[in-house]
């Protein structure tokens, strides 16, 4: 039997090498054991990528992954991309694609794509920071920490000692763990040179390269599209998120605790951002994804529905391989559960509702998917 490969790929503002921080939280362990109990082989590599640079050359990062891992033995090979990752998939398997890298691949070689919340008709977010006002905001935002990084414009031991202050006072009051804390934690403590090095680094290619913005408008998209091939023999699924409209009754839960409060708040404007989907760009579902689609929210969703990031509708490629309940970072293991060991912050505090039972339902069934297109390909 041969031994299959799975390559996890991460999507906007991917992070690798920051302290201990982790892209995909908890992934791992859940597909190792689903695929343990669907008794075939597979090794997991999580892949390393650029953080908003174009899709061209973020997909020649994919496929130096495939021609690494092809290498080791001659099992087929499967791509999971989270958000922009599955973007990036599809176009590391385009034959002929012109992209920033000279290694080849054998493209039949990859067996299965699995897009995770993945904007596929591009998302209105993208409108917004892809904009003359918004792209020297990110620009300038990265470039004035660097600055401060690098030369000591920013009192960094002052703010590490404030930090850890603030970290042991929120859990003395018993606040939720947010994203403060688990910077802190895995990032921020113990902050040496070598991750004060990381972080210049993964800063400088915000501030260098922000053309991934740029190309997730829905209107870039639909060029995409016409430049992008899904090769036979490769089967696609996607996993489709919908996260809790914003009410008034969601922020008061948090009330108590300002920076949940504050993410709260952030979150709420990211989806009502993200809700202004046009109708032109509404795709055409096959009777089964909609069926799909119904089957897991009750009705199919419409056009303002999203997970704080993309539109619920620009998700679906392929076959609709699961549909839940969530936020853009709760499916990357990014959600809040108190029952979890270790720092684990709801980075987006959406109140879906989300939780470890929602996680592994998840993640069983990407690599139930996987598997069945593993066998195929044996």
């Amino acid at each position: 039997m041969a031994r299959h490969h799975v390559i996890l790929i991460p999507g906007f503002f991917a992070f690798a090498g920051l302290g201990d921080l982790r892209y995909w939280t908890g992934v791992d362990g859940e597909l190792a054991e689903a695929f343990a109990a669907f008794g075939l082989e597979f090794d997991i590599t999580e892949i390393e990528s650029l953080p908003t640079a174009s899709i061209r050359y973020r997909a020649g990062k994919v496929v130096e992954a495939i021609a690494a891992v092809a290498a080791r033995d001659d099992g087929p090979i499967h791509l999971i991309g989270h958000s922009t990752g599955g973007l990036d998939a599809r176009v590391a398997v385009t034959p002929n694609a012109a992209l920033a890298t000279p290694v080849k691949i054998d493209y039949e070689r990859v067996a299965s794509i699995v897009t995770i919340a993945t904007p596929h008709r591009g998302t209105p977010l993208a409108s917004l920071f892809g904009s003359l006002m918004g792209q020297p905001i990110l620009r300038a935002f990265a470039a004035s920490a660097i600055f401060g990084l690098e030369r000591g414009g920013v009192p960094l031991a002052g703010l590490l000692r404030l930090g850890s202050l603030i970290t042991r006072v929120d859990d003395l009051f018993g606040f939720e763990r947010t994203l403060a804390d688990q910077l802190f934690a895995q990032l921020l403590h113990n902050f040496d040179d070598k991750r004060r090095q990381a972080l210049i680094g993964f800063l400088d290619h915000v501030s260098k390269d922000r053309a991934l913005v740029v190309q997730l408008n829905p209107d870039s998209m639909d060029l995409f599209h016409a430049t992008t091939a899904d090769p036979e023999g490769i089967a696609y699924g996607s996993v489709i998120t919908r996260g809790r409209r914003p009410r008034l009754p969601d922020a008061l839960v948090h009330a108590h605790d300002p920076y949940a409060q504050g993410l709260h708040l952030l979150y709420c404007a990211l989806w009502t951002l993200s809700s202004r989907f046009h109708e032109r760009y509404m795709p055409s579902l096959s009777e089964a994804q909609s069926q799909a689609l119904i089957a897991g929210y009750g009705v199919l969703p419409g056009l303002s529905d999203n997970d704080g990031m993309a539109p619920t509708l620009s998700q679906v490629w392929g076959e609709v391989v699961h549909v839940t309940e969530a936020d853009h970072l709760d499916v990357m293991g990014q959600y809040g559960d108190l029952g979890r060991t270790g720092i684990h912050a709801d980075w987006l505090p959406s109140g879906s509702g989300f939780d470890r039972p929602h996680f592994t339902a998840l993640w069983r069934a990407v690599a139930a998917f996987v598997t069945r297109n593993a066998r195929t390909a044996e």
